[in-house]
Formats: structure tokens, C-alpha cells, sequence
């Protein structure tokens, strides 16, 4: 159980510096060209995996799907990454990698809502009041930055709509037999996700692309990582920790990304530790400390 909630965490350090690195690489790339290239690069990555027979032993061996479960597959991608990075890439254009992490982090408040009523699953008075402190230490955490020039309503709204996309992931992929293991599903979701971009990208992106100056190795670099962490590493995590502590639970952990994001400012930006960057970390993993006390507490408040 402990592993779980380590690869969670590392799933969401690399979500909390995709938010940079994606918007390092807008400034070049289109968001649907940058999620096509996204996907290949993880897509090759996982391939890479499923043929290493080592890595094959602890990820388990790669599947395909049976026909009778597609169509939940094909509602997986369409989530994610189809809605969800439609959503954060396009919002990212008119807000701050900060004011998104804060959209991003409301997932573990909206999806006890959708689980409870679409798959009736339990979710405990710990996990709600959890959600509901890391929310408000992510409030303090960029409270500067929201009301600043980067708060801006349309990319506000945009990254809003990746988060009721993550909610549709969470709940879909509870509904896919368990006997698919993490690397199936997420290469899966990347290669059909990859189809449902690829007619966007033919009659949008090429043209532009081409017309356009070369990409710069800084912004290849960037592609590069998104595709391999963010894309592959994490969504293998998050989907097993998801599959394993339950949709409610598994996404109260995104409330960290913005603290990973304020680390990392702090220490390769140079950016001044702030009492409120600090209060708000502090909050942020109380939050989700309490969110896990139902794991070890039996009564009638983990009910």
C-alpha cells in the first residue's frame, strides 16, 4: 500500500512540471500538434517497456482488448487525454501554469460528487473533509497568482472543463475489468486518444507547422519529457493507485501538484520563499494526510 502512494506522489511531481514544461513548449507548438506529439513519444516509450522483458515482469505483460470491453476503452481516451488536454493545453494559452494548477486541484473535490452518484461508491467523511483543507492550502498556496494578470476567465474555464474530464476518467476507468494492468490501459488510451486528435491535427496543425520557423531543441527537449514522464510514468501510477485505493482517494493527491510547481520555482526559478508558499504546502499536505486516516481508522467517522 505505501509503494502506492509513493507512485502517486512522483505521478503528480511530474504533473506539477508538465504544467511548465507545456507551456514552454505553446510557445511554439500548437496545443493539438503538442498533444500528437505527446502521445508518440509515450506511446513509443510504453512499447519500449512492454519489450524489455525485466521491466515486463513488474508491469505486466501488454494485452488487447477484448472487443465487449472497447467501447469502455474508447470512453477512456475519450476523457483522457482527448477532453482533458483539449481542455488544459487550450486554457494554458491564456493563464499561468499557477492559476491552472489551481483549476487542476479542485479533481479531488469534484470527484467524490461523480462517484458517489454515478457508481454509488463509498467515500468517507475523512476524504471529504481532506479535499476540502489541501483546497484551501491551495488557495494560500497561489493566492498571488490568482489575482494577478494571469487570471484570466476563458483559460480558467478551459482548464475547468480538464477537470470534470478527469472525473469522467476516474469513473470510466473503474468500469474496465481489473485483469488489464496499468500499462495496458494507458497505452491503450494513448493510442485511441491519438485518433481522435489526428483529424484535428491534419486539417489545423499541419499547415501552420509548415509554415512556421523550425522547432527549437529547448522546445523538443520539453516534448520529450512530457512524453515520457507525465504521459507514460504518471498515468501508469495514477491509473494503478485509482484501481487500487478507488477514484476519490487516488485524486486527492493531485492537490499536491501545486506544491511540486512552488518547489520548483523556488529552486530552479530562484523565486523568494514566500510565509504564504509556505503555509500553503503546509495545509496542502495536511489535507490529503487526512483524507488517508480512513485507511487506518475504523469507526463510525471512516463510514
Amino acid at each position: 500500500m505505501a509503494l502506492v502512494y509513493v507512485q502517486l506522489l512522483l505521478a503528480m511531481l511530474f504533473f506539477g512540471l508538465s504544467f511548465v514544461f507545456t507551456s514552454v513548449a505553446l510557445q511554439q507548438i500548437p496545443p493539438v500538434s503538442l498533444i500528437v506529439f505527446r502521445l508518440i513519444v509515450s506511446i513509443l516509450c510504453l512499447s519500449g517497456i512492454g519489450a524489455v522483458p525485466r521491466l515486463r515482469r513488474v508491469t505486466g505483460r501488454l494485452r488487447v482488448p477484448a472487443r465487449s470491453d472497447m467501447p469502455v476503452f474508447f470512453l477512456i481516451a475519450l476523457f483522457q487525454p482527448f477532453l482533458y488536454f483539449l481542455g488544459e493545453n487550450t486554457g494554458l494559452l491564456y493563464t499561468t501554469p499557477a492559476a491552472a494548477s489551481v483549476v487542476i486541484a479542485t479533481i479531488p473535490v469534484v470527484t467524490p460528487v461523480g462517484v458517489y452518484f454515478i457508481l454509488r461508491e463509498r467515500v468517507s467523511r475523512y476524504t471529504v473533509l481532506g479535499a476540502i483543507v489541501s483546497l484551501g492550502g491551495v488557495g494560500l498556496l497561489v493566492y498571488a497568482d490568482l489575482g494577478g494578470e494571469g487570471a484570466d476567465i476563458r483559460g480558467i474555464g478551459l482548464v475547468f472543463s480538464a477537470v470534470l474530464a478527469a472525473v469522467g476518467y476516474s469513473i470510466s476507468l473503474r468500469r474496465l475489468p481489473e485483469h488489464y494492468n496499468s500499462v495496458t490501459v494507458v497505452v491503450w488510451q494513448n493510442i485511441l486518444g491519438l485518433l481522435y486528435f489526428v483529424p484535428f491535427f491534419l486539417l489545423r496543425d499541419v499547415r501552420t507547422l509548415i509554415e512556421s520557423p523550425p522547432i527549437s531543441p529547448d522546445i523538443w527537449r520539453a516534448v520529450f519529457f512530457l512524453g515520457i514522464f507525465p504521459s507514460t510514468v504518471s498515468f501508469i501510477f495514477l491509473s494503478r493507485g485509482i484501481r487500487t485505493l478507488g477514484a476519490a482517494k487516488a485524486n486527492i493527491t493531485t492537490n499536491t501538484v501545486p506544491v511540486f510547481a512552488a518547489l520548483f520555482s523556488i529552486i530552479v526559478l530562484g523565486q523568494p520563499v514566500l510565509l504564504s508558499t509556505m503555509l500553503g504546502m503546509i495545509v496542502v499536505l495536511s489535507g490529503v494526510l487526512i483524507s488517508q486516516v480512513s485507511n487506518l481508522c475504523k469507526g463510525p467517522l471512516a463510514r
